[in-house]
């Protein structure tokens, strides 16, 4: 899942990270406590087991002390593209959705600090078929959405079809129906192709769904998570205009919604708590502030000025602050494991693989922390392509040229160069040059390359022109180019290595080193016809396979979650399968 969090350190200094919704591991810290980046990391590094509870029923156990009313105010440094449930696909909104507005067919409920799959709008978690090529969802009786009207089953079919809109609503969605619905591959959605027969999805009776796939899917289930899972009756869409005023069927729905600057939701008076047994709604009104400048939002909070005593920030913590946190303010401030990791691009097409560890052993990793101010509560060095939370990771001794700490050797990376006859190897890439933090860490990049030999060229470029340009797989630059990071979109491998080692993704500029091979293809299809348990421990055998072998890029660090809070918030846990806190939970006194 896409990430829009702006704290990486990628080739370029900076990103906002592509990324998913689920994550899960270690236990979480708690309001009141802070925690320290040492217990966190640890957690982090106690692989995930992916387990599911068929079935537990509502309503979710009451928060003990817990008290309704108030209002809940969420800062957050990023602007979502989109929070139309067609296109969410990045961390933040899709956290906002699954918790606020949009119920789907399952959900995860966080128990002893890891996700367990449960059942939201269906009855259970999903049947398979035999051969997994049919997934069945019977959805659960009585279902409104927030104007009384009653949840049709056909409501869900036209929200998956209308998930296929990438012209417009669902521009920037998922694209996993594309790949496993039959008929994906061709079908263009229900505004350009409005009489087509979409045979992906198709409804016994009035209460059930069956989704036909083209391969099988073990993890369909947790797919079944996401907010394009969520029903939308055709008669309500009013297509752009939908996220502003969409009918939801969570505990809260959308009083006002200004894009770019803030959403304002109010209660749902006609979301059962009997039916849903992962969600609770504590303050009467939660208003989530987009776009907001993170340090002074955080001393503002930690002041506990104005609203800051009723605000969370869900952002990196800002290093000025560090201090604080975790001395005589730590019980304003919670940190916790995630599911994102971010990357140091290198376009394999272009740079040789000898070439690729030479810059690994170049790579100024702390260097480049320190100018960009970059506090250590905030990362856990990457060694691995997929974060420690997820089922099955295995930890194996670091290679030499991917450590994810330290200065960097640049002797070692110049003899390298030498031996291969490649001294002035000419590498390239795009910086945010209008941000002094960025600008501090591509001059710290650019003087390791120097001195180990390479000729760099770092063009400067405005942050509102840089996700595009990063985007671009044909852009003339080697370095830097694709998903700067990535949380997996659920807690099992298939949502991390096929979307990014496989190539598919390369036009869209999600993919991890511009990598495509025909015989790791072939290992990924064969691991993704195995149940989650039996591909965990292969999905860890390829990861060290990608990096001994290929290393398509270089691992940069594990993001750690954390969030700062007013001394009127309460019960913030942070939750590992969002990569924030448990936004459900929180309640205001």
């Amino acid at each position: 899942m896409r990430w829009t969090k702006l704290v990486a350190l990628t080739a370029s200094g900076a990103a906002a990270l592509s990324l998913a919704a689920c994550g899960s591991g270690g236990s979480p810290s708690k309001s009141g406590g802070g925690g320290s980046n040492n217990s966190a990391a640890a957690a982090q590094t106690k692989a995930a087991v992916a387990a599911t509870n068929p079935n537990l029923q509502g309503p979710a156990p009451a928060v003990k002390g817990a008290k309704k009313g108030g209002t809940l105010y969420i800062d957050d440094g990023s602007n979502p593209p989109t929070m139309d449930p067609s296109g969410i696909y990045y961390i933040d909104s899709n956290a906002y959705a699954t918790q606020y507005l949009y119920r789907t067919l399952t959900q995860y409920k966080i128990v002893n600090g890891k996700p367990v799959l449960v059942p939201d709008m269906a009855t259970n978690v999903g049947t398979p078929s035999a051969d997994g090529l049919t997934w069945t969802f019977k959805i659960k009786p009585g279902l409104k959405y927030s104007n009384g009207q009653p949840v049709k089953l056909q409501d869900f079919v036209y929200a998956i079809k209308r998930s296929f809109a990438t012209e417009s609503v669902a521009a920037n969605g998922t694209n996993y129906q594309m790949q496993y619905l039959k008929g994906g591959s061709t079908y263009k959605g229900p505004f350009k192709q409005p009489k087509a027969n979409f045979p992906g999805v198709t409804t016994q009776g009035n209460d059930t769904l069956v989704f036909h796939l083209t391969k099988k899917l073990p993890s369909f289930n947790y797919f079944a998570s996401f907010p394009e899972f969520s029903p939308i009756p055709q008669s309500a869409d009013t297509k752009s205009n939908y996220q502003k005023q969409p009918l939801t069927t969570g505990p809260y729905k959308v009083a006002s919604y200004n894009i770019g600057q803030k959403m304002v939701l109010t209660r749902n008076t006609n979301w059962d708590p009997k039916t849903d047994p992962v969600r609770n709604a504590y303050p009467d009104t939660i208003q989530i502030n987009f776009s907001v400048v993170d340090l002074p939002s955080q001393q503002r909070i930690l002041s506990n000025s104005g609203t800051g005593t009723n605000t969370i920030n869900i952002d990196a913590i800002d290093a000025s602050l560090a201090s604080k946190v975790t001395g005589a303010q730590k019980n304003q401030f919670a940190i916790g494991s995630s599911s994102c990791e971010y990357f140091d691009e290198l376009d394999s097409r272009k740079i040789p693989l000898n070439i690729r560890k030479a810059i690994g052993y170049a790579w100024p990793y702390n260097e480049m922390r320190k100018a960009a101010g970059l506090s250590q509560l905030n990362y856990q060095p990457a060694t691995t392509f997929a974060a420690p939370s997820l089922q099955g990771f295995k930890k194996y001794t670091p290679l030499p040229y991917a450590t994810g700490q330290g200065n960097g050797d640049p002797a070692k990376a110049k003899s390298m160069l030498q031996k291969a006859g490649k001294m002035g190897f000419a590498l390239s890439y795009y910086y945010q040059s209008d941000k002094p933090t960025k600008v501090a860490a591509n001059n710290a990049l650019k003087a390791a390359l120097t001195a180990a030999g390479f000729k760099v060229k770092d063009i400067p470029v405005s942050t509102a022109e840089f996700e595009k340009k990063i985007a671009d797989p044909n852009a003339p630059v080697n370095m830097g180019q694709g998903t700067p990071g990535w949380c997996y979109d659920w807690p099992t491998g298939d949502s991390v290595y096929p979307v990014l080692f496989n190539g598919a993704g390369i036009p869209n500029g999600l993919s991890v080193g511009q990598f495509k091979n025909a015989a790791v293809n072939k290992q990924m299809a064969a691991i993704e016809q195995l149940s989650p348990a039996a591909a965990a421990p292969k999905w860890a055998a390829l990861d060290k396979e990608l990096m001994t072998q290929y290393l398509p890029s270089l691992p940069d660090y594990y993001s750690m979650n954390t969030a700062t809070f007013g001394s009127n918030v309460e019960n913030v846990e942070m939750n590992p399968l969002i990569s924030m806190p448990s936004l459900s939970q929180l309640w205001v006194k």
